[in-house]
């Protein structure tokens, strides 16, 4: 059974293209090759359906678009290049059942008979927007025979871009083709203005390829508007669309060229994993994991908050706790306190274990058929105590917290892929919001690891 099999972030500068660029696109080159080799493992897995959302469509202030006509097409007229034409066949049936799963779903996606933006101008024009132009100019040899699904973002959050893309998930899967996504997105537009737009691209470039759904989902938008950017729900979509697969994301080039950032990634799929026949069980479990899977499990079914009873000494501790759940190996929430903010350990986790099956989000509410596919783990935090300087940590033996003002950010320690000092603090002081030349306050602490 086939659904996405293939996936891509993809700029959308005009200037890229050769009849438009004249020349200067040669400027992006490694943007360009980066694109040509998405195409070229795009067509090794022999799309059927690839679905596009843009940036520069239709969008709506509180409502998605979809293209349900019989057509996608267009040129790169407003861009002075009109022998620049693209014709894809619409997959109306694909379209159909996203339309259906977001309405189950309860998102508004309104249907459009044809495709149209505002140019440069303002002026409305009818057919493909250059969100949509310019990374077809470069995968649609990749693309084959395939058809096309046009989606627009809107002006709803983040979180609402995640759910349309689980949305078109369970559709691909009622298709049964091979599907491939591609997001269309630049990063930020003010490269030249400031500290916020590289650092914005920074944090983008880490998340990507750390599959790092929190820190786009939740980012600042604030923080965005003043970097200008033009990729968050573009990358929500796509993160939301993978997020029952596991995704294998790499960043194949990005630069900085004409003050904006320009990145390119290719995603491969690997199918999700039939769970063990050990899944879900208990057996061997340490007690705070064992209290976590029976707190999220009451509250799931009843809706009721457990009260542990019989406690050991250690659950009568006061610290602060991270509860985190997979689901057949991949993350499905984590949520945790720095510090203790309960009369004891055992409740710490107990309310640490609901909030990351209920309100993680990056993730859906857990629901009851998906219990028995959950497994546990539990960080205990040791009190955290202030630092020196980065020669005090270690990125597999402490955590660290970095606070500047209000803004704070923690990272738990032993992280697969943070083997330095200098990574832990970059990732740390990015998901702080803190630029990385600033100074703040540095602490460490150790945690006790359960599951």
């Amino acid at each position: 059974m086939a659904s996405i099999v293939f996936a891509c972030v993809s700029p959308h500068p005009p200037i890229i293209v050769h009849e438009i660029g004249q020349g200067r696109e040669r400027e992006t080159q490694k943007t360009i090759d980066a694109l040509g080799q998405v195409a070229q493992e795009m067509a090794q897995h022999q799309p059927e359906t690839a679905i596009l959302i843009s940036p520069h469509g239709p969008a709506k202030r509180d409502a998605f678009a979809i293209l349900v006509g019989p057509r996608a097409d267009g040129s790169l007229d407003a861009w002075d290049a009109p022998q620049v034409t693209f014709a894809f066949e619409n997959d109306v049936e694909a379209a159909s059942l996203i339309r259906e799963e977001a309405e189950r779903a309860g998102l508004p996606l309104e249907p459009l008979e044809r495709w149209c933006y505002r140019d440069s101008a303002g002026r409305w024009c009818d057919g493909l927007d250059w969100g949509c132009t310019v990374p077809l100019y470069y995968l649609r040899p990749g693309l084959a025979e395939a058809k096309l699904v046009l989606l627009s973002i809107s002006y709803l959050p983040p979180e609402q871009h995640f759910a349309l893309g689980q949305a078109v998930a369970r559709a691909s899967e009622r298709l049964d083709r091979r599907v491939v996504i591609i997001a269309s997105a630049d990063l930020s537009h003010n490269l030249a203005y400031g500290p916020l737009g590289p650092l914005f691209d920074e944090m983008i470039e880490r998340a990507i390829a750390e599959w790092d759904v929190r820190t786009v989902v939740e980012m600042d938008f604030s923080f965005r508007h003043e970097a200008a950017e033009d990729a968050v729900s573009s990358l929500s979509f796509l993160m939301g669309a993978l997020d029952s697969l596991t995704a294998r994301p790499r960043v194949l080039s990005y630069e900085g060229t004409f003050g904006v950032g320009y990145l390119v990634a290719a995603i491969d799929i690997e199918r999700a994993r039939e769970p063990s026949a050990s899944a879900g069980t208990e057996a061997g479990s340490h007690p705070l994991a064992h209290l976590s899977r029976e707190a999220v499990e009451t509250f799931v079914r009843q809706g009721r908050v457990i009260e542990p009873e019989e406690l050991s000494g250690e659950m009568l501790e006061r610290a602060g706790a991270f509860v985190s759940i997979k689901k057949r190996g991949e993350l499905r929430g984590c949520i945790g306190t720095m510090e203790a903010t309960r009369a004891n350990l055992a409740l710490e986790v107990v309310h640490n274990a609901i909030d990351s099956a209920t309100r993680d989000p990056r993730f859906l509410p857990v629901g009851p058929e998906e219990l028995d596919q959950l497994s546990y783990s539990v960080d205990v935090l040791s009190p955290a105590e202030p630092v020196a300087g980065p020669e005090e940590l270690d990125p597999k033996r402490y955590g660290v917290i970095v606070r500047l003002g209000l803004r704070r950010g923690l990272l738990l320690p032993d992280i697969e892929g943070v083997n330095t000092v200098e990574e832990q603090l970059s990732i740390v002081k990015a998901k702080a919001g803190i630029a990385p030349q600033e100074s703040p306050e540095l602490f460490r602490f150790t945690v006790r690891r359960y599951s």
